[in-house]
């Protein structure tokens, strides 16, 4: 399956409304090769959230089918609609409990969709026939979405540092770049433990390497370096055994192929056809095979509960994509865009997406959330009143909800008693979903804890409670868009 071969020129022919594309009208370009990518990111979602793969979630299921599609067919623009369509309504089944990436990649999505329809629109008004408007659809639509993620994934870059200007990251025993640096020993035992310099080491690297990875990409003299710079941390901070990184890599891996010049997908397939030369046709098939063996078993592994091998298959595959791209940088000068191009977003309309994936960051110090705003491994402590950010202080919130904490003191009910044992606060808006979830599900139970420095008991039994103000569930939007992290009574330590 080397990037570049004959694999993105699958000649299939499918008779589809408006006959939009067809294998031999499309060139292997960075469209092509973007659609690849993100379709092995959606596939590589589904390895590292193997309990999504169920019959409950079966838009999980039709997600992961319409990624194979994708790659058995990178250049038909319908099954790239079906998966973005299908990913999306994945997402939003999953919200409020999705990874920070995985809703950047929503967003994402979201205006690559609005900019279809705008590419449509204007393919059909410069007058192309019906019967030829793929090779213009496909380059205005590509023309319209890559500015808008390219500058979404500078804000997610953005407020990875940002958020990571606080008191406890920079406190190197409790740091999250401690805390993932000591991990690495789960999956590399043969690694040493690391001494203090090296935990040092990792606070300041991460943090000088995720705001040099953006300049270096925006700017045309240093963007192959910043493509490079990103592989290799995105490839070594996926090799941790947390859950998730390596689906996240993965999604890096292919907004990086944005970034690339626009000569270097056609260098590509001409290095594929020097190694492979006689051999093309029995590496097509095998690459067709591999696709459908690892999807099926993907499938079928997930609705069975077994965990599927996806760090395996992430290995391979971002070797692959980093090794072709780096042979192919090296060996030929390219003309780079500059970056206004690079980054001018037009219909403007779609500057909708970066401002509010930018809003999305800036909601914990605005008290509207903490969870999935993009704080991912930062130490960042908003709640309580108390902001931990070396800038900015708890008092510009705009509202109570990450101010107001309760401490469970005893409960029955399963879903509080982490916070018990691990020492943990948590707003009040949680523990109305919580409780106000497990009244919905006809559960018993009860719950002491502490608010306002009053002990205070709920209890629920037969469906009635005792305090229905505490087991009123919240609207459907709100609960849907506002999550809080339980919060540390001391240093705030590491999470996701």
């Amino acid at each position: 399956m080397l990037i570049g071969s004959s694999l993105f020129h699958i000649n299939m022919n499918i008779t589809l409304p408006l006959r939009t594309v067809r294998a031999r009208n499309v060139p292997f370009d960075r469209f092509y090769l973007f659609s690849f990518a993100w379709a092995v990111a959606n596939v590589l979602h589904a390895l590292s959230f193997p309990d999504r793969i169920s019959w409950e979630q079966p838009w999980a299921v039709a997600v992961v089918l319409a990624a194979a599609l994708v790659l058995l067919a990178p250049h038909n623009t319908w099954f790239f609609l079906l998966m973005l369509g299908c990913s999306m309504a994945n997402t939003l089944s999953w919200i409020p409990y999705t990874p920070n990436h995985i809703l950047f990649e929503l967003l994402v999505n979201g205006g690559i969709l609005l900019s279809f329809g705008w590419a449509l629109a204007r393919s059909y008004r410069s007058g192309t026939s019906w019967s030829s408007i793929g090779a213009s659809l496909r380059h205005n639509w590509y023309a319209a979405f890559a500015p808008m993620a390219r500058l979404s994934l500078c804000a997610l870059y953005f407020w990875a540092v940002f958020h990571k200007l606080n008191w406890d990251y920079f406190n190197v025993q409790i740091s999250c770049s401690t805390y993932l640096l000591d991990g690495y020993n789960q999956r590399l035992p043969f690694l040493p433990d690391f001494p203090t310099w090296a935990h040092w080491l990792a606070v300041w690297g991460t943090l000088l390497i995720e705001a040099a990875i953006p300049v270096l990409l925006c700017l045309r003299k240093t963007r192959l370096a910043g493509i490079l710079l990103g592989f290799g941390f995105h490839y070594f901070l996926a090799l941790h055994p947390h859950p998730g990184l390596y689906s996240f890599s993965g999604l890096m891996f292919a907004l990086y192929m944005l970034f690339i010049p626009a000569q270097v997908p056609a260098k590509m397939e001409a290095l594929a056809h020097t190694v492979l030369a006689s051999y093309r046709a029995p590496v097509l098939l095998a690459g067709r095979v591999v696709i459908c063996v690892v999807v099926i078993g993907i499938v079928g592994l997930g609705l069975q509960g077994i965990i599927s091998p996806g760090f395996l298959i992430w290995l391979i595959w971002g070797m692959l994509l980093a090794t072709v791209c780096v042979l192919v940088i090296y060996r030929h000068a390219f003309v780079l865009e500059t970056p206004a191009r690079l980054l001018r977003v037009r219909p403007v309309a779609l500057w909708i997406i970066p401002v509010l994936i930018f809003f999305n960051g800036l909601t914990p110090y605005l008290g509207l959330k903490t969870q999935t705003s993009f704080s991912m491994f930062s130490n960042l402590r908003v709640e309580g009143e108390r902001s931990n950010h070396l800038f900015i202080p708890a008092s510009v919130q705009l509202t109570s909800m990450a101010k107001d904490l309760v401490e469970i003191v005893d409960t029955n009910l399963e879903t509080l008693q982490p916070f018990v044992l691990q020492n943990q606060l948590i707003t009040f808006f949680e523990l109305r979903r919580l409780t106000s979830e497990a009244a919905a599900s006809n559960t018993d139970f009860q719950v002491k804890y502490l608010h306002h420095n009053d002990l205070q008991i709920v209890q629920v039994v037969d469906g009635e409670s005792t305090r229905p103000e505490v087991t009123k569930p919240h609207n459907w939007l709100t609960a849907k868009l506002i999550r809080f992290r339980p919060v540390d009574k001391g240093p705030c330590l590491c999470k996701h």
